[in-house]
């Protein structure tokens, strides 16, 4: 009994100590605009007594308040942060920040960081209703020790034009287009203006405030590894950028901040910092769309689709939607053409930044739904080089699978995966991918050149079918296999956050995998490494496509499973199907609307459907909305940083 009760002790105070680590070096930043006496039509706006309420808050429950050096300093791991440390951060150097804030700050001795846009100051944007600090106030509030000037860039804080429909876009981020010349601004002269724009406004705050300038807020918190390459190379290590939670201090290139909008009410305020010292998880409420269903050759009536289609997502409200990148009009899954510019394929038309575009300025996340591997080139004969292999019937051929894959074995194949994955992430504002589930490989595949001669080093130089391996050698190859997909998506990532470093990634895999472990032996797929490797995984609950006879039950038992793996419900999309394909017939409303009951009720946080269809109002909106939207059930719809592009230049 003493054991016992020695033993619960340690316990609790090992989660108590994990819970400690947990926040341990991690600092609450709050971004802050406009503190004017009241707040009129202005998003970004506080007033000065809900100000003064937060910060009273703050310092009488137990919060602290840190500078950027202690920042940087705990990064260097040569100062330790108090367990609520908050940090605050002031953008575009308003009026009321020298008339107001910084006597209060003063006041109380609290540190504080001062974003200026350069340009701004002696060329205030028009559309910019409120008043902005002149030179000699920012060199005062900068020389008085609490308060330490960031650039928020020369000119970058403004949209430019990066579509050929006319969309705006952050200029940090986006390649300009010409539409005189019909072309986009190239990587290098994209560099060159990027680097230009940060030189001058560093050299420019330097000649003002005496100091050197090391901290960089991006515009909108948007940036890329370009930017970033180019602001490390003037001297700038500390970066700034916008994420609505908590940020760790061991990356100053990545420094996440709160932004503080719509004016909240006290209770309000309580509630962002406390869930933001508790990691909470948002639930997801995703549909995945089919671009091809948008398209139309006359751009008059693709307009006219992309506003119907807008309207009813944006009633449904979905917290994301999973949006096709390419084209398959056989409906086959194997990619002939794209809908973005690209070095790969044909583009069929430029118009998935456009859709990207149109739904993001609702506040709705978008995912690019790309294929892992089945693209199909233009050369046939390359295509047919690099394609997976099967080895059946004694020899080797081309797989016959539905889905015509390229080798994840083969050096050349991966290469045209990641040019294309890299001219998506630089052409459209996306908040993620969804990698398709052809991802796959079965026992017959891979036999490609680049396959096989990693298959004899397994079978000491033999070919030999893989049925005929002995077990330890079927286990090695059946593992090569499925961490070569991984591996392949891997560099996937990492092209696509060259550009979208703030991008989340999801991997598509068969309900089998997740009820069958052993199934990764025909498929080469594993739900354990897919949840360590990526932020979502996607599990196809498709009752009638896997012939289930009691769907209900079906169901629950995925969520069931999932439940067994560490962060397997917090990480895990359950998507259903929303037409029957064998039957070619819609599946009625009510009967998804009681399949996402199911999943829900049994546990899971995450749910999605496919396919939509706008123009028959398929599934029925008023039905499907009561469990996809995320202000209907169970979640209310929060304010993200979403809402900023809605009004740039108030920001």
């Amino acid at each position: 009994k003493k054991i016992s009760i020695i033993l619960s002790i340690f316990f609790i105070f090992t989660v108590n100590a994990g819970a400690q680590d947990l926040n341990k070096n991690r600092v609450l930043i709050l971004c802050y605009h406009d503190i004017p006496k009241d707040v009129v039509l202005n998003d970004y706006s506080v007033d000065r007594n809900s100000f003064v309420q937060q910060i009273e808050y703050l310092r009488t429950h137990g919060y602290y308040f840190v500078s950027l050096e202690d920042i940087v300093k705990a990064s260097k791991n040569q100062k330790e942060l108090p367990e609520k440390a908050v940090l605050l951060t002031f953008d575009d150097a308003y009026l009321s920040f020298y008339e107001f804030v910084y006597p209060l700050l003063k006041l109380y001795n609290y540190p504080c960081v001062l974003s200026v846009v350069t340009n701004w100051i002696d060329n205030p944007p028009k559309a910019l209703k409120e008043k902005l600090m002149n030179w000699d106030q920012i060199k005062e509030v900068s020389a008085s020790g609490l308060v330490e000037i960031a650039s928020h860039s020369c000119n970058l804080h403004r949209g430019v034009l990066y579509n050929p429909q006319g969309n705006d876009n952050w200029a940090a981020t986006s390649r300009i287009f010409y539409p005189q010349k019909k072309t986009y601004e190239t990587k290098e002269d994209f560099r060159k203006r990027i680097a230009q724009d940060l030189h001058l406004s560093k050299n420019i705050l330097r000649q003002k405030t005496g100091k050197n300038i090391r901290t960089i807020t991006w515009p909108y918190g948007r940036y890329n590894q370009i930017g970033t390459e180019e602001a490390r190379k003037l001297g700038f290590y500390v970066m700034l950028c916008l994420e609505d939670e908590l940020t760790r201090v061991d990356n100053l290139e990545t420094l996440k901040r709160y932004v503080i909008s719509h004016n909240p009410p006290i209770t309000e305020f309580v509630k962002i910092a406390r869930r933001n010292f508790s990691e909470i998880s948002v639930s997801q409420r995703i549909v995945q769309i089919d671009l091809d269903l948008i398209y139309d050759p006359d751009p008059l009536q693709r307009e006219k689709n992309l506003d119907k289609f807008v309207e009813r997502i944006f009633k449904i409200k979905p917290a994301t939607v999973y949006l096709q990148a390419f084209s398959d009009e056989d409906g086959d899954g194997n990619i002939k053409s794209v809908y973005f510019p690209n070095r790969v394929l044909p583009m069929k038309e430029d118009f998935f930044s456009r859709v990207c575009n149109q739904l993001a300025i609702r506040g709705i996340q978008v995912y690019a739904w790309m294929p892992m591997l089945s693209i199909v080139l233009p050369d046939e004969d390359q295509n047919n080089i690099l394609r997976v292999k099967e080895f059946k019937n004694g020899k080797i051929s081309l797989s016959s699978s539905w889905y015509k894959r390229l080798s994840p074995f083969e050096p050349e194949a991966r290469k045209k995966l990641i040019e294309l994955y890299e001219d998506l992430a630089s052409n459209a504002r996306i908040d993620g991918v969804v990698f398709q589930d052809d991802g796959y490989l079965n026992d017959f595949e891979d036999f490609s050149p680049g396959a096989l001669k990693e298959y004899k080093k397994i079978t000491n130089g033999e070919i030999i079918p893989y049925q005929k391996l002995n077990a330890e050698q079927k286990e090695k190859w059946m593992k090569l296999k499925t961490q070569t997909l991984i591996d392949l998506t891997k560099e996937l990532k990492k092209a696509v956050l060259y550009y979208r470093p703030q991008a989340r990634f999801a991997r598509t895999l068969y309900a089998g995998v997740l009820l069958e472990p052993e199934s990764e032996e025909w498929l080469s797929q594993n739900y354990q490494e897919s949840l360590s490797t990526y932020d979502y995984v996607v599990i196809m609950a498709y009752p009638r496509m896997e012939k289930v006879s009691r769907p209900l039950k079906w169901l629950k038992t995925l969520v069931k499973k999932a439940k067994k793996y560490h962060r397997g419900i917090q990480k895990t999309i359950f998507k259903i199907q929303a037409y029957d394909w064998e039957r070619k017939k819609w599946i009625n409303a009510d009967t998804l609307d009681k399949w996402l009951r199911a999943l829900v009720s049994s546990g899971a946080k995450h749910i999605a459907y496919y396919p939509d269809n706008y123009i028959d109002n398929k599934p029925e909106e008023a039905i499907i909305r009561l469990m996809i939207s995320v202000e209907d059930f169970p979640f209310k719809r929060k304010i993200t940083i979403k809402d900023l592009e809605k009004n740039p230049t108030n920001i």
